[in-house]
């Protein structure tokens, strides 16, 4: 597992962020909040279209990129979100092309499930991050079933990090190198100890220690 470590300057920027999203409505499902899963930016809308949005007015239209920087594995509440077909001109920088949903994360700033994984606070998940997948009906063999995820981390720090039994700093398991990478199996988010993910058997490392761009898990794990 590897992941660049975030300096506390980040981690500072990261909760100034954090207190400057609008409250929740409820439209924002159970008080869930977005992951970014890479860097990226914001995207909005022209300011008719937004206004056509914020009516429900509007379900689909051409999104731009707004000149702007969002760190990987920062955390961010949503007012809104916004189901529909959300599409990127052809100079999108991050590969989006379309989305099916976007959050908004500010007035006519926006965050879309391509760059983003919805998660629940203080609650472990796997939402998002991979698939149950059991063995072909026509097998021979026992069937069973196994989890595959999706997404890898890799460790970044200056020097190696402790992982944990829960997403606490309370029982050490081991410790990982920098530049080592680990499949993602769950997460955790609250706002007293921050962002967390298992990359093992309850093995929980705090997002601080991991690069920003999460990687794809191997297709060949996929069944």
């Amino acid at each position: 597992m590897k992941k660049k470590t975030i300096s506390f300057i980040g981690l500072a920027v990261t909760a100034l962020l954090l207190s400057l999203m609008p409250v929740q409505t409820t439209a924002a499902a159970n008080n869930d909040v977005i992951f970014t899963i890479r860097d990226s930016s914001f995207l909005t809308l022209t300011s008719s279209k937004y206004q056509d949005l914020v009516q429900h007015k509007l379900d689909s239209a051409n999104v731009a990129v707004k000149d702007s920087f969002v760190p990987g594995l920062t955390v961010w509440q949503f007012s809104n979100s916004y189901s529909g077909y959300w599409s990127l001109p052809s100079e999108d920088p991050w590969g989006i092309g379309f989305a099916n949903k976007i959050y908004e994360v500010g007035p006519n700033l926006f965050l879309s499930v391509k760059q983003t994984l919805q998660i629940p606070v203080g609650k472990i998940t796997r939402d998002g991050l991979g698939v149950y997948s059991g063995s072909s009906a026509l097998d021979n063999t026992p069937w069973q079933i196994a989890w595959f995820s999706k997404y890898t981390a890799t460790v970044q720090n200056d020097g190696p990090v402790a992982i944990w039994q829960s997403p606490a700093y309370q029982t050490p398991v081991q410790w990982v190198n920098p530049g080592e990478s680990y499949n993602i199996n769950q997460a955790y988010f609250s706002y007293d100890s921050g962002l967390w993910f298992d990359i093992g058997a309850n093995q929980w490392i705090p997002a601080f220690y991991l690069n920003g761009n999460l990687g794809n898990a191997s297709v060949n794990s996929w069944s």
